[in-house]
């Protein structure tokens, strides 16, 4: 009778060590999860404030770009008689401008290829990755030419 009471001692030890390995793998799961989901908000939040960091670097290059198609419209005019530059310049503000509506544009689609983060692949990542990349790339062009503009503006009043 001993021996089959320290038997079932044994079984009941088993069992307790098991199900507090299960309790300890059941917390440690659980603050795992809450760490994700901490770095998922995190990651939502720089996205999200990436894209408001482009979007206002990129208001400012619109507004910028219409101040120069002013400026090109007044110099190309004034004085009457010899205007500072040619009226036709205005052409190259005015380009950029519809380069930089072509960008918002891609804006948005990127913005919905977005939307179905959730079922893509690792190529499709890269891909939105690389979409990401050449929308930067782009948006710097853009500011490159708004600054030729001014130097050119800069340039002929000089």
């Amino acid at each position: 009778m001993d021996e089959e009471i320290l038997t079932i001692l044994k079984q009941i030890d088993k069992s307790l060590v098991e199900i507090n390995i299960r309790q300890r793998t059941s917390e440690m799961m659980e603050e795992t999860n809450k760490l994700f989901d901490k770095s998922d908000r995190r990651v939502e939040f720089a996205t999200n404030q990436i894209q408001n960091t482009f979007d206002r670097v990129h208001d400012k290059i619109f507004n910028f770009n219409n101040i120069l198609i002013g400026a090109f419209l007044v110099l190309g005019t004034f004085p009457n008689d010899n205007p500072h530059v040619k009226l036709w310049t205005i052409i190259f503000p005015i380009l950029n401008m519809v380069f930089m509506i072509y960008i918002d544009i891609r804006q948005m689609e990127i913005h919905r290829y977005a939307t179905g983060e959730q079922e893509w692949n690792n190529v499709e990542r890269e891909g939105y990755g690389k979409k990401i990349n050449q929308q930067t790339r782009l948006s710097l062009l853009s500011l490159l030419l708004s600054v030729c503009c001014l130097m050119y503006l800069i340039v002929k009043l000089i």
